[in-house]
């Protein structure tokens, strides 16, 4: 009875050892192999390249380099055996030795001690920071970043001397930016993760952005890895290149130009923008301050081409005028009395001057000479209603659509006016408007009455050649052909016999407007007295404009408040702008692109 008792509890061992046996190698068999294999199995991503941001020559702007980064591998830090094995060698001692030497837990300290210590004098990191990174229980720890080739290579020979298994690098990509601080309002930036956050970067991620590859790899206990067990792979798809409509050789003298102008009028801020009125496209824009890298100051991140809104004074004029041409309200040569400087309207009981007595003018020398009455006297013949229609058509009180972050569309009062602001916005005032809306509503003027869409882009570049480029967008149909012409025509006085004389250039005919406004302070809700925004805006040549290009100076300094005058200050830089811009263009090969709406109603 004892013999049987004993086989039969000797089957039921085999049969319950058995019978664990089938579930394992049948039933748990899958999920016990992946479990095997994700402690030796790595998923390695290959990174995409962004694609980069150059300008309209070529030149890099904006592009990613290949890097490495360095990260532990907690299941081979951990791995008794391997760690046992690599700290033998580093001791000069045998595994079996080291055994009944130390314990567990002594040999994963002493091991990531003696890992710690070498990492040290690489990463220049105190030496317990990097053991705690190593003791973490986390998956992976990632160490450094942006690690050259060259480094890398020169690391991967130091740990293989060093027996140092469990901390790896691994291919990755870093954002560079060889324009530094130039054009870098426009060309914006990218987060961790590689993607826009703002400028061109933002604008253009969909393009920019690229697919990652993936590979998965297994590796032995000694953290090396196995080829023959490599698996999936898929190469990645790199980003398209961009090209801006920009390039650096122009964009440099016209940066050039602004820091001179900043630094010489003493000028809270300088902003120039210069673009072709024929397809809208952005040949330039700069401003002072700009973005300082060194400098914590936010204030310098401010793109003031864009996003800061002033009042524009009487560059706003040719509104005034376009509607009251357009709708026949008055004629070119019609006169107007100006008076004798000083204007005061026994209806709306509103006050205005002019810097002279002007007299009689023809409604071409209003504007040639910046006659406030006279603009003034024009607009109650056009009407509240119609001049918010042509400050609209002109762009003004919406975001021109360059598509950058931060864009302000200004302000327009478009609600019941009072007294002051009939008399005011006609020429300027109680209206904010952006640099680059200005340039752009010349630019119609320049080209026969059409509002064309900013063109920053030029053309997107795929990774097979393909190109696309990007075709100009006109917006509406401002005013008349015969009515921009008129403007052309009255612009062109201003700089040969009105305020703007000193925009001229040289065997070249130049058209514009000056503005100077009373600086407006929004803290003290007031403006202050001796203190003005000046700027310039204009076209040459005047008979088939090339160029539009606005300068604006905010509270520049003089000898004397009578001298802070849009055609001293500005209409100079004007000029120096213009002419560069010019000599640029005639070397500069671009397909010639033309607006489909030219002309309308005559």
């Amino acid at each position: 009875m004892r013999m049987l008792l004993l086989l039969f509890v000797l089957l039921a061992g085999f049969s319950l050892v058995a019978w664990r046996l089938a579930v394992i190698q049948i039933k748990e068999s899958p999920r016990l192999s992946a479990l095997a294999a994700k402690k030796y199995q790595r998923h390695i991503v290959l990174p995409a390249h962004r694609g980069a941001i150059k300008d309209f020559n070529g030149e890099f702007l904006a592009h990613d380099e290949d890097v490495n980064e360095l990260y532990t591998d907690r299941t081979h830090l951990r791995e008794i055996i391997t760690v046992r094995h690599h700290l033998a060698r580093v001791l000069g001692v045998k595994a079996i030795e080291l055994r009944e030497q130390l314990g567990e837990k002594e040999t994963l300290a002493a091991y990531h001690d003696h890992v710690a210590k070498v990492l040290a004098g690489l990463l220049s990191k105190p030496q317990e920071e990097i053991r705690e990174s190593l003791a973490s229980s986390r998956p992976e720890v990632v160490l450094a970043k942006d690690i050259d080739a060259d480094t890398a290579k020169q690391w991967s020979v130091l740990f293989e001397a060093e027996h140092i298994f469990g901390i790896h690098l691994r291919p990755t990509v870093a954002r560079r930016f060889p324009a530094k601080d130039r054009l870098s309002l426009v060309l914006g930036d990218t987060d961790t993760a590689n993607q826009g956050r703002w400028g061109v970067e933002k604008m253009m991620d969909a393009h920019l952005v690229g697919v990652p590859g993936e590979q998965f790899i297994e590796r032995d206990r000694s953290g090396h890895e196995l080829p023959a067990y490599r698996g999936l792979y898929v190469e990645p798809q790199h980003g398209s290149s961009v090209h801006l409509t920009i390039d650096m050789q122009l964009q440099d003298t016209v940066e050039a130009i602004c820091e001179r102008a900043w630094k010489a009028s003493q000028a809270r801020r300088v902003v120039i923008a210069v673009t072709d009125p024929d397809t809208g496209t952005v040949l330039a824009m700069a401003a002072r301050p700009h973005r300082d890298t060194d400098n914590p100051d936010l204030s310098t991140w401010t793109n003031h081409v864009i996003a800061e809104p002033y009042e524009p004074g009487s560059i706003f004029k040719v509104v005034t005028l376009a509607a009251a041409l357009d709708n026949n309200k008055v004629t070119p040569g019609e006169k107007i009395d100006c008076g004798n400087m000083f204007y005061e309207d026994p209806v709306r009981k509103v006050k205005l001057s002019d810097d002279e007595p002007l007299g009689m003018q023809t409604v071409k020398g209003v504007l040639v000479h910046s006659s406030n009455i006279g603009v003034y006297k024009i607009s109650k013949r056009v009407g509240q209603d119609l001049i918010l229609d042509y400050t609209a058509r002109f762009g003004f009180g919406s975001p021109t659509g360059i598509g950058l972050v931060g864009e302000k569309g200004g302000y327009v009062n478009t609600g019941t006016w009072s007294n002051t602001t009939y008399s005011r916005m006609p020429i300027g005032y109680e209206v904010s408007v952006t640099p680059l809306q200005m340039c752009m509503a010349y630019g119609a003027i320049a080209n026969g009455g059409v509002l064309m869409k900013p063109r920053l882009i030029d053309r997107i570049v795929k990774t097979n050649g393909e190109t696309e480029v990007v075709a100009p967008q006109p917006v509406w149909q401002v005013c008349t052909a015969k009515t921009a012409a008129s403007l052309r025509d009255f612009l062109a006085g201003v700089v040969t016999e009105g305020t703007g004389s000193r925009a001229a250039l040289p065997d070249v005919s130049v058209g514009g407007k000056t503005g100077t406004t009373r600086r407006y302070d929004s803290e003290k809700k007031r403006y202050i007295e001796g203190s003005y925004l000046t700027s310039f805006a204009g076209m040459a040549p005047v008979e088939d404009p090339k160029v539009v290009c606005l300068v604006m100076l905010d509270d520049p300094k003089a000898e004397s408040p009578r001298l802070v005058r849009g055609g001293r200050v500005a209409a100079p830089i004007f000029a120096e702008v213009v002419k560069e811009t010019l000599a640029h263009l005639a070397i500069r090969y671009e397909q010639p692109m033309k607006v489909a709406v030219q002309g309308g109603a005559q």
